[in-house]
């Protein structure tokens, strides 16, 4: 009798131990597959560092041109919750930049980009930054002489190689072409220098007659290119060496009746705000030349961003910094005509805060 007693507590006991067993089996499954959902589940860390701020600097606050490069940088803050801000003059002025840029320093930013409304105005402002410990880079126009970080955007000899080529390729050796530019800008002088390259293999015979200041002033674009006109009637194509020129070159040839049929001076336009890109459409413009404005501001935050978090291993040419490639980056260009689809995707101008 205590033998069968024994027996059924030993499988009561084991019937128990099972029953117990396979009821925390499934517990500890069910735990496990709580913690992995939870895991994937977390969302992509806060920045730490929201309250880091980085600027660009511009020498026309305003321009549609500036704003794409502002909603690339912006755009590209957003992504890891950092603060940006834009200054500039509202009217082209190196010099405010330069004070703009100290402005930034003295404020703590973490990083400035500029872009250079004259090369050698803004040397001791961008070199102060960077004794400060500041990143600072040059986008758009730069400043060579400077201890900029690196230079982000066109590369202004081959962006106007290319519009020598079009132009080249379109007048042949009858091109006659006046230039509408403002001196003392390293972007422009790079493009006038390649244009001049591209109208040289393509159209040997091509001449550049005249080149006239117009300021970066809308209204002065109008005077200096129909008054370049008027004393150079052999001129049939006016390039415009940066953005602003192109309404008033327009108008200029308006002004001198050669807007239309086969006295119709060309033009090429340097720009990529709607106006032009719709002139481009209704044929009044031969062609623009079209930076990427937004992927500079994209490529400014990053390196700058990079260059302000200094990983394990220093950098080799800028103490403190981060590391970041310190090769100039090329954003590229693109000469559109009518009928190019892409000047539809860029007639639809950013937002910016």
């Amino acid at each position: 009798m205590k033998k069968i007693v024994v027996v059924l507590l030993v499988m009561v006991m084991m019937v128990s131990l099972v029953a117990c067993s396979s009821g925390d089996a499934p517990a500890v499954e069910s735990s496990s597959k709580s913690e992995e959902k939870v895991e994937a589940a977390d969302p992509a860390p806060v920045a730490a560092d929201e309250d880091e701020l980085y600027g660009m600097v511009v020498f026309l606050k305003g321009s549609e041109f500036f704003n794409w490069c502002y909603a690339g940088f912006q755009d590209a803050a957003k992504t890891v919750g950092v603060q940006t801000e834009l200054l500039g003059p509202a009217t082209w002025d190196a010099s405010e930049e330069a004070k703009a840029v100290d402005q930034l320093v003295a404020k703590g930013a973490m990083g400035v980009a500029v872009t250079a409304g004259d090369a050698d105005t803004l040397v001791g402002s961008i070199d102060a930054a960077i004794a400060a410990g500041v990143p600072t880079l040059t986008f758009d126009s730069d400043s060579p002489n400077s201890n900029r970080m690196l230079f982000v955007g066109t590369d202004h000899f081959n962006a106007g190689y290319q519009a020598g080529k079009a132009i080249g390729k379109k007048m042949g050796d009858d091109a006659r072409v006046g230039i509408s530019m403002i001196p003392g800008l390293d972007s422009i002088n790079g493009r006038i220098a390649g244009l001049k390259a591209g109208l040289a293999e393509v159209a040997p015979g091509a001449q550049v007659v005249a080149e006239v200041n117009d300021e970066g002033d809308l209204n002065k674009a109008e005077t200096v290119n129909t008054a370049m006109l008027q004393a150079n009637p052999e001129i049939n194509v006016i390039f415009c060496a940066h953005g602003n020129p192109a309404t008033g070159a327009l108008k200029a040839t308006s002004n001198v009746g050669r807007d239309s049929g086969d006295n119709k001076v060309q033009v090429m336009a340097f720009a990529i705000d709607v106006p032009i890109l719709q002139a481009i459409q209704d044929g009044e413009y031969y062609g623009t030349v079209a930076q990427n404005p937004y992927l500079m501001g994209v490529e400014s935050f990053w390196k700058l961003y990079a260059a302000a978090h200094p990983t394990q291993f220093g950098n080799t040419q800028f103490e403190g910094f981060g590391n970041f490639s310190t090769a100039d980056l090329d954003t590229g260009v693109a000469i559109l005509f009518q009928g190019d689809p892409m000047i539809d995707q860029l007639m639809t101008p950013p937002n910016i805060d």
